[in-house]
């Protein structure tokens, strides 16, 4: 054990072999100690801990492992002040502590802390992963989990799916090679694939991995855990056109919000729920569930907010009462910038209000908006608006031109699906 812990401290210091070794033994004696092949010399191993800066002694740290399970399964259940109550305390236990295994477990928790954090601290997230990464072989099998874990929450933070999948797939199978992670972190990993084919619309794995998240986060009666999963479950039915099962899953969902008073989540549910009236064209429904969920989710990111400010400004423009579609757009623009699908929509929208055949309308779609939503890989949207582009070509006889994004558009829903 104090082998093991002589050969991390030295590698977090930076420190070759030579250079630790140096004025107190051999090379090859130490390589001896850290793989505890060498009956280690009392003296030596005080000195080389001594200029280490750890203690030799092993310490019963069985309470530590306790507090930290105990810390992350806070923030696993979103109990998130409770975490972050508990961290100033979990942070002074750990400066007495040099077992590596509990050492790199705070490191990983801290990575989920700092994720949690409103905003998250994403900066300070890769440099402790990249960090506990050059650690990896000192990793057990549950530490693995974590670790693949929580790189995937990281890509997902900063919308990189295809990386956040690729780490959480990882993760998924380190679970099933484990025997001692508790089934709600599989949960937790469940719904992030969920959640990560959500972003990548693909129905398909949305539901699968939902439904196994949904399974025990019920079993386990976590109904705040479980409405985030019916909420995708009505998003991916939506969006299959299976309407009567997308309304059943978010009203489901809302019993819960509304049962826990979590009235941000009731605004999230909401916004869905009107999105389903809309695609069946019950514009006045749909503009009664965006204004309730406006009403209830003003501490969501203006980003959100907006979003639902462009759908009911597209009910109203349905309707044909454009003035109070152009008096909604303003409120929309002055929430969002260019970096953020809500622009673009609401742009594309007061030009379908003020001049729908304008070649500046026609350019903006060509050379602006689409390539935005192909870049950022939101095929939904790819699609919308390359069909609205290709039937405004139509009409003006240009039908190569309108071919052409019949086609973008056909292809785009097939990354759907």
């Amino acid at each position: 054990m104090v082998g093991q812990r002589i050969r991390y401290y030295r590698k977090t210091k930076g420190l070759t072999q030579e250079e630790l070794a140096q004025g107190i033994c051999s090379v090859s004696y130490l390589s001896k100690i850290e793989k505890g092949d060498a009956k280690s010399s009392e003296e030596v191993i005080n000195m080389l801990c001594d200029r280490l800066g750890i203690s030799p002694e092993d310490v019963d740290e069985s309470k530590v492992l306790e507090m930290l399970n105990e810390w992350n399964m806070m923030m696993t259940d979103r109990r998130f002040d409770e975490a972050e109550e508990n961290f100033p305390l979990i942070q002074e236990k750990m400066k007495g502590i040099s077992d590596p295994s509990l050492r790199l477990r705070f490191e990983l928790f801290h990575c989920r802390y700092f994720m949690v954090l409103e905003p998250p601290l994403l900066d300070e997230t890769k440099l402790k992963l990249e960090g506990i990464e050059e650690l990896y072989e000192h990793l057990s099998n549950d530490l693995k989990f974590y670790y693949f874990m929580f790189w995937g929450m990281y890509y997902n933070f900063n919308k990189k799916y295809n990386e956040a999948l690729e780490y959480l797939h990882k993760a998924e199978k380190q679970f099933n090679q484990t025997s001692n992670i508790q089934d709600s972190e599989a949960a937790v990993i469940y719904y992030l694939l969920a959640l990560t084919y959500n972003f990548l619309m693909r129905i398909t794995s949305v539901t699968t991995y939902s439904y196994k998240a949904l399974t025990i986060f019920d079993r386990e009666y976590n109904y705040s855990r479980s409405a985030d999963c019916q909420i995708l479950l009505g998003i991916s039915y939506r969006r299959a056109q299976h309407y009567e099962l997308a309304e059943s899953h978010l009203k489901q969902a809302l019993k819960y919000s509304t049962t826990f008073k979590d009235d941000t989540l009731s605004g999230i549910i909401y916004h869905n729920l009107g999105y389903i009236a809309s695609c069946q064209k019950y514009h006045l429904k749909a503009i009664e569930r965006y204004e309730k969920s406006l009403e209830l989710k003003k501490s969501q990111p203006p980003a959100n907010i907006a979003n639902t400010i462009y759908l009911l400004a597209t009910e109203h423009y349905e309707l044909g009462d454009f003035d109070s579609a152009l008096n909604l757009i303003p409120k929309g623009l002055k929430l969002v910038n260019e970096e953020q699908e809500p622009y673009y929509n609401l742009i594309i929208l007061r030009y379908k209000i003020n001049d729908m055949h304008s070649d500046e309308f026609l350019q903006y779609l060509r050379k602006t908006a689409i390539p935005f939503f192909k870049q950022k890989g939101i095929w939904e949207l790819v699609a919308t608006h390359s069909e609205l582009l290709a039937d405004i070509y139509f009409d003006q006889s240009h039908y190569k031109k309108a071919s052409e994004y019949y086609r973008v558009a056909n292809n785009a829903r097939k990354n759907i699906y």
